[in-house]
């Protein structure tokens, strides 16, 4: 399909990261003064940071897999591993997940940091490029924190690129200290790189990338004012920015649209079977296991999978039928490899509930896999829609609940053009237009709106690893947990678990790092 961003040597790559703890002596390292001849070795740090988090420890399965699970969304199907305790709220300061996604963090931080080190010894003449290299390697750091922030608190916060022994002694920062960092870093990059994306992809940050993150930040941290600049900035700027709502709703999903997508702010790019050659395959490899752990474990392709992730049936049922995004987020029938051909509903599933389609009915070119891994299908982490229920939720705070309907009501216009879903010959084509989601009408009162666009969200952006931060920052805990809530969890205490333990080994290894409450 594309290249949109080749790894590193993975010599590179594994000499910078080629370890999960802070503890590993990073042999071989090079210094910044013995690397860094030109701006090109710059660029090829900063592509080995995307290699690295497109790797199925971040965000090719770990993030992606704990984010959905810890939310009201997706539960477990077939346990296996450490993932099972997520969804159930069991999981302890060991959890291989919590340790991935920590280790891979400080591995991106680690390259960024190195990058930015070898800005300041390179002689660059061209003082604005240097500047967009400076705002990009910054952009991924400040994009790394915001998510370890988020999900642990209090965290080290390093600015160098070693990962040795000299770190030991670091102590966590306060959360709110970290996330001024993260708006140093994010405002840096928003105010050097370009508006149009380097090279033309979406995969590298651009001005529209970091005013769009800027506003989630302050989004997270109930800033209304500056949320809503910021996406406000966005907004204005669509035309010059190239942003706009993708007509089909399906398209945001299907691998062969995605080059050329204009509600793309920020994804994370996949390669097919581009790999590193690090002969672990689950450590450094360009790849993603999301749509294999959500597939249909027993079908046919396109949508074969583990059936690990999936939607408890009521996620499924309270959905208006009328709304095309659930028939693009859901699949409920599928041709099983039973030799029959036939269409089965989900009731035949190998576990009985709708799966997940969003990240494998159009995954793209398949290689090496039977379970619909290593794909081309690329996960955007920003769409343009979600920086309008941004604007939305941050106008209807400042009180300007008829600015923030109009924004919803773009949204659920887009919703009801329908579309196509054109595969497998399994009975979908095409569909649309529609009267659900209907417009908002009048102007709710600023509670109602409230509700309102947190719906909006849950279902717009279903599946797209958002629902759990939107749980924790609007303490929804207890009312989506509880036993009346839409995905009863006995053992959820918001005091605990809305945030993780830190990884264990971490702790053992630094005695200045103290474990998060509860653990």
């Amino acid at each position: 399909m594309k290249n949109y961003i080749r790894i590193i040597s993975a010599s590179m790559v594994i000499i910078i990261a080629s370890c999960t703890d802070l503890k590993e002596e990073p042999i071989g390292l090079l210094s910044p003064e013995g690397y860094y001849k030109s701006m090109d070795d710059v660029k090829a740090m900063i592509n080995g940071a995307y290699g690295v988090m497109a790797s199925s420890n971040y965000y090719g399965n770990a993030l992606p897999s704990m984010l959905q699970l810890l939310s009201d969304m997706v539960d477990n199907g077939y346990e296996y591993s450490d993932y099972a305790e997520l969804s159930p709220f069991t999981f302890t300061p060991t959890n291989s997940y919590m340790h991935r996604v920590w280790g891979v963090s400080y591995q991106t931080i680690a390259i960024a940091n190195s990058a930015l080190e070898g800005l300041e010894i390179i002689n660059e003449p061209d003082e604005n490029r240097r500047q967009r290299y400076i705002g990009e390697a910054r952009f991924i750091r400040g994009f790394i924190y915001y998510h370890l922030v988020r999900l642990f608190g209090d965290i080290p916060y390093i600015v160098n690129s070693k990962l040795g022994d000299d770190l030991l002694e670091l102590k966590r920062m306060p959360a709110n200290d970290v996330y001024d960092r993260i708006i140093e870093d994010l405002t840096y990059a928003y105010d050097n790189l370009a508006m149009g994306y380097q090279g033309g992809v979406r995969s590298r940050p651009s001005k529209g990338a970091a005013s769009a993150y800027l506003a989630l930040v302050y989004m997270t941290l109930e800033n209304w004012q500056k949320s809503y600049d910021y996406a406000k900035w966005v907004i204005d700027n669509a035309g010059a920015l190239g942003y706009a709502l993708e007509d089909d709703f399906q398209n945001l999903f299907r691998a062969e649209k995605q080059a050329d997508q204009n509600e793309y702010i920020f994804i994370m790019d996949f390669t097919g079977n581009v790999r590193g050659d690090n002969p672990n395959p689950f450590t450094l490899e360009n790849d993603q296991l999301t749509g294999a752990f959500n597939g249909i474990n027993g079908a046919d392709k396109p949508l074969r999978g583990w059936s690990m992730l999936v939607p408890r049936l009521n996620i499924y049922t309270e959905w208006d039928p009328n709304d095309y995004r659930k028939k693009v987020s859901f699949e409920d029938s599928i041709i099983m490899r039973d030799g029959t051909g036939m269409v089965r509903p989900y009731t035949e599933f190998k576990w009985p509930t709708p799966h997940i389609a969003k990240w494998n009915r159009f995954a793209g070119e398949e290689k090496s896999s039977t379970a619909g891994w290593r794909s081309d299908l690329d996960y955007p982490t920003m769409r343009y829609a979600e920086v309008l229920l941004i604007a939305a939720e941050a106008a209807n705070e400042l009180g300007n609940t008829a600015e923030a309907v109009g924004y919803v009501n773009q949204i659920r216009a887009r919703a009801r053009q329908g579309g196509v879903i054109d595969y497998y010959g399994n009975g979908y084509g095409s569909y649309g237009p529609s009267s659900v989601p209907a417009d908002i009408v009048g102007i709710p009162s600023q509670s109602e709106f409230r509700e309102i666009v947190l719906e909006e969200r849950r279902v717009e952006l279903a599946f797209e690893f958002k629902r759990w931060y939107d749980i924790v920052r609007r303490d929804l805990g207890d009312q989506v947990f509880g036993s009346s809530g839409r995905e009863s969890q006995p053992n959820f205490n918001k005091s605990k678990h809305y945030l993780l333990p830190i990884p264990q080994s971490e702790i053992d290894l630094n005695p200045n790092l103290s474990q998060n409450p509860g653990y």
